[in-house]
């Protein structure tokens, strides 16, 4: 009976060890599930960093183009006269009453063809003694055309200040041609006659034709 005694203790303590230990288990085992999963840092996300627009650079803008200044170019007015009015019929007898209008003229000397060439008039009278002619031309020429002629007017011959006086009016005469010259209030008048050997000779008809302007 005392063996039996024993064995049933030693049984029943064995029992309660086993129970034991498998509480001990499922507690250690349901403490494992409460755990956090893992203890690993959080993933950082990569944020994109701004990508930068290129920013064009301004279009290089273009130096103006010089533009060249055109010449001056020579010019002149339409003259508001007509041959009698430069002188009229009494003018011409008083000059002399041997002269009256050449009606075959036309513009023979370098003054008148220059002047009828830029809108002025021309006009001849023929001395019917000598059988010469005198020419009388009037144009109106602009500065650029004024400034040539008188470079050539003295070139060609002298100044004369007994036509008038500076400088309201310019006078110049050339023996070689025959040819008196005035600038003044915007006309340019040149007579011409091969009889006119002189300054003095034109002074007459010059101051009439003056006298008309």
């Amino acid at each position: 009976m005392t063996h039996s005694s024993s064995s049933s203790f030693a049984t029943g303590r064995r029992l309660r060890a086993a129970l034991a230990l498998t509480g001990a288990s499922l507690a250690l085992i349901a403490l494992a599930g409460c755990a956090p999963a893992g203890d690993s840092e959080p993933t950082a996300s990569a944020t994109a960093k701004p990508t930068g627009t290129a920013t064009s650079e301004p279009s290089a803008t273009a130096e103006p183009t010089a533009t060249a200044t055109p010449a001056p170019v020579a010019a002149g007015t339409a003259v508001d006269k007509s041959c009698d009015q430069v002188l009229t019929a009494d003018d011409v007898y008083d000059l002399n009453p041997n002269m009256g209008v050449d009606p075959g003229y036309s513009a023979s000397s370098e003054a008148a063809v220059t002047a009828t060439s830029y809108d002025g008039i021309s006009c001849g009278w023929l001395n019917e003694t000598s059988g010469e002619v005198i020419e009388v031309s009037v144009a109106m020429p602009n500065d650029t055309l004024a400034n040539t002629l008188k470079d050539a007017a003295l070139a060609g011959g002298e100044i004369v200040p007994t036509y008038g006086s500076a400088p309201t009016v310019e006078g110049y005469f050339s023996a070689a041609t025959g040819t008196a010259q005035v600038f003044t209030g915007g006309y340019w008048v040149a007579v011409t006659s091969p009889d006119m050997i002189e300054p003095g000779d034109a002074e007459r008809i010059m101051g009439t034709v003056l006298g008309n302007l």
